[in-house]
């Protein structure tokens, strides 16, 4: 039995296809949220120069995240980025060579996604609505400060069909709802 081999990428901001070219901090997580220790190493906020790191593991299933930096950002200058990565979860196998690549979300991506959750709970019930439109509104409002906002074609096609899928199963919903109460009379 050999080691798996992770060659770890980091997407450029908003765009999957790239790798960004800074240096990145890597760490590698065990299932159960402990920081992957082997042989003497730790993998926590190992360098990854030009967005890639490349690591020989033991075989297992592991939580993924990278850190762009620990500094504070210079002023003036304009990164339009946020400060992790979404996380992978990946299955290392034996004596193979597995590719994970991070997607570098912009700061406006996730107050994006942040908004939306809370909008969520609030419709759950799990918050308060009112608790939800206030938080929603200062996120919003500072989204809107980045009047350059990257935000990617992909994922405002995946939130329209989101919205549109949403739509159409209310719809049956309600449709059979209906169709039952008929039955009962």
């Amino acid at each position: 039995m050999g080691l798996a081999k992770l060659n770890i990428f980091v997407s450029g901001i908003d765009d999957p296809c790239t790798v960004d070219q800074r240096t990145w901090y890597v760490t590698i997580f065990n299932c159960d949220g402990s920081v992957l220790e082997h042989c003497g190493t730790r993998y926590v906020v190992r360098p990854a120069p030009c967005g890639h790191l490349h690591v020989e593991i033991p075989p297992g299933c592991y939580y993924i995240k990278a850190v762009w930096g620990f500094t504070v950002v210079t002023p003036n200058l304009v990164y339009r980025a946020n400060h992790f990565t979404d996380a992978a979860i990946v299955t290392a196998c034996c004596e193979q060579t597995t590719c994970v690549k991070l997607f570098n979300p912009s700061v406006h991506r996730c107050g994006y996604i942040y908004v939306r959750a809370l909008r969520d709970l609030a419709r759950q019930g799990v918050i308060e609505g009112n608790l939800a439109d206030r938080a929603a509104r200062i996120v919003e409002d500072v989204a809107e400060q980045d009047e350059d906002r990257p935000m990617g074609r992909f994922e405002m096609l995946i939130e329209e069909e989101i919205e549109q899928e949403l739509k159409r199963r209310m719809k049956e919903e309600q449709r059979e709802r209906k169709g039952r109460t008929g039955e009962d009379q």
